[in-house]
C-alpha cells in the first residue's frame, strides 16, 4: 500500500471533522443573529414604550400607573440587561466555532497537500523504475541483436 493510500482514512476524518465544525459554524451564527435581532427587538420595544408613556404622562396619570410605568420600565431594563448578557456569549461561542473551524480545515488542507505531494513522489518513483527497465530492456535487445 502506497503512502498516499494510507493517508486515505487519516484523510476522509479529517474531512468530517471540518465538515461538522462548518455546520456548527452556521449554527452559531444563525444563533449569534438570531439573539441579536431579539436585543434590538427588545432595545426598540423600551424605546416606543417609553414614547407611549412619556406622551401619557402629559396628558395626565395616576400616581398608580406612573408606578406601574417604572415598574414594567425596571423589568423591561433587566430583559434586556439580560439579553445582552446572552448576546455576549453566543459571540463567544460564535468566535470558538470560527476558531474550531479554521484548525479543522488548516489540518484537513495539510492532509491533502501530503496527500498530493506523497502522490507526485509516487509516480516519480513509478517513472523512474519504468525508465531503468525500459533501459535495461533496450541495452538487453542491444546485446542479443550484437550477439547475432
Amino acid at each position: 500500500m502506497n503512502s498516499s493510500q494510507r493517508l486515505k482514512p487519516i484523510k476522509k476524518l479529517a474531512d468530517n471533522k471540518e465538515k461538522v465544525a462548518a455546520q456548527s459554524l452556521g449554527k452559531s451564527v444563525e444563533h449569534s443573529k438570531n439573539q441579536q435581532g431579539r436585543l434590538e427587538q427588545l432595545v426598540n420595544y423600551r424605546i416606543e414604550y417609553v414614547a407611549t408613556m412619556s406622551f401619557q404622562t402629559q396628558q395626565g396619570m395616576s400616581g398608580d400607573q406612573l408606578q406601574q410605568y417604572h415598574q414594567f420600565l425596571s423589568k423591561l431594563d433587566s430583559v434586556i440587561k439580560q439579553q445582552k448578557l446572552v448576546v455576549e456569549q453566543s459571540v463567544i461561542q460564535l468566535s470558538q466555532c470560527q476558531n474550531k473551524w479554521q484548525s479543522d480545515n488548516s489540518r484537513a488542507t495539510a492532509i491533502s497537500k501530503a496527500m498530493k505531494n506523497m502522490r507526485a513522489k509516487e509516480m516519480q518513483a513509478a517513472d523512474k523504475r519504468e525508465s531503468i527497465l525500459v533501459d535495461e530492456m533496450s541495452t538487453q535487445a542491444f546485446l542479443r541483436h550484437k550477439r547475432i
